[in-house]
C-alpha cells in the first residue's frame, strides 16, 4: 500500500552514498590508504592487504571494524586498530562531487515547501568538510546535524531532536538514506517513512540478505526520484 504523502512536512537526508558516491570514491582511497601501512606490518603485498579488508566487510558486513579484525586474525597490537583506522579514515575528499540531480532536487523540496535537513554520521572536521566541498554548507539544508564520535550522539537522537525543535510527527517526515542498518532503522522505528536509495555497499548488502533487515517504504535510483513521492504515484517495490 502506497503511503499519503500528502502529511509529509520535512525530508531527512543522509550524505554518503546518498548525495555522492562514497564507496566508489573515498571508501577505496581509505583502504588503499590503510593497505600500505597494513601490508608491512603483516608482510604481504599493498594488493593483498587491500582485498584482506573487501573480504573481511564481505564476511562480517559493513559496520565490522575491519581493523579490529585484521589485529586479532594476526595476533598484533591493540595500538594498531586506531593506528589504521585513522589511515582509513582522514583520506582526501577534494575530489568528491554530488550525483548529478542533488542540487536541483533541492532546491525543488524546498520550494515545495519541505522543511530539508541533512543527517549524517561520522567525525565532524571530516564530515563538515565533505558538506564544504560539495558545496552544500549554504542555503541547500534548513539544518544539518553531524552525528558521531565527537559527540556521542547516533542518528535517533538526531531524528528525536529533529521532530522536537521543528514541532514534527513521525508520520510528517520521509527519510531517504542508503544505510539499511543505521538511518533506515533508526526513522522506520520512530514511524517515518523510509526510502532507501539504491547504490553503494549498504545497499548491496541489503540485496544479499534482505530477510535479516527491515523493509524500506520505497526504493529510488535517484535523489530526483523522491519528487515523484510527492504526487503519490511513485510504485512501491514488493
Amino acid at each position: 500500500m502506497l503511503k499519503d504523502f500528502k502529511n509529509i512536512k520535512a525530508i531527512i537526508l543522509d550524505l554518503d552514498d546518498t548525495l555522492y558516491d562514497c564507496s566508489g570514491t573515498l571508501l577505496l582511497q581509505g583502504r588503499r590508504q590503510a593497505a600500505k601501512n597494513i601490508a608491512k606490518i603483516i608482510n604481504c603485498s599493498e594488493e593483498e592487504a587491500y582485498n584482506l579488508q573487501l573480504e573481511i566487510e564481505k564476511k562480517y558486513g559493513t559496520r565490522v571494524n575491519i581493523y579490529e579484525k585484521i589485529v586479532s586474525l594476526y595476533n598484533l597490537p591493540n595500538s594498531y586498530i586506531k593506528e589504521l583506522l585513522e589511515e582509513f579514515i582522514h583520506t582526501d575528499v577534494s575530489g568528491i562531487s554530488l550525483f548529478p540531480d542533488v542540487k536541483d532536487t533541492l532546491i525543488q523540496l524546498m520550494v515545495l515547501g519541505y522543511k530539508v535537513i541533512l543527517v549524517t554520521s561520522g567525525e565532524k572536521e571530516i564530515q563538515d568538510k565533505k558538506i564544504h566541498v560539495l558545496g552544500l554548507s549554504r542555503g541547500c539544508f534548513d539544518d544539518i546535524f553531524v552525528a558521531g564520535r565527537n559527540n556521542g550522539q547516533i542518528k535517533k537522537d538526531c531524528f528525536q531532536e529533529i521532530m522536537h525543535r521543528y514541532n514534527l510527527k513521525p508520520e510528517e517526515i520521509v527519510c531517504v538514506g542508503d544505510k539499511i542498518d543505521d538511518e533506515l532503522t533508526a526513522s522506520k522505528s520512530l514511524g517515518m517513512t523510509t526510502v532507501m536509495i539504491e547504490h553503494g555497499r549498504h545497499y548491496e548488502l541489503y540485496v544479499r540478505e534482505p530477510h535479516i533487515y527491515i523493509k524500506p517504504d520505497y526504493f529510488i535510483k535517484h535523489i530526483k526520484d523522491i519528487l515523484e513521492l510527492r504526487i503519490g504515484n511513485y510504485s512501491q517495490i514488493t
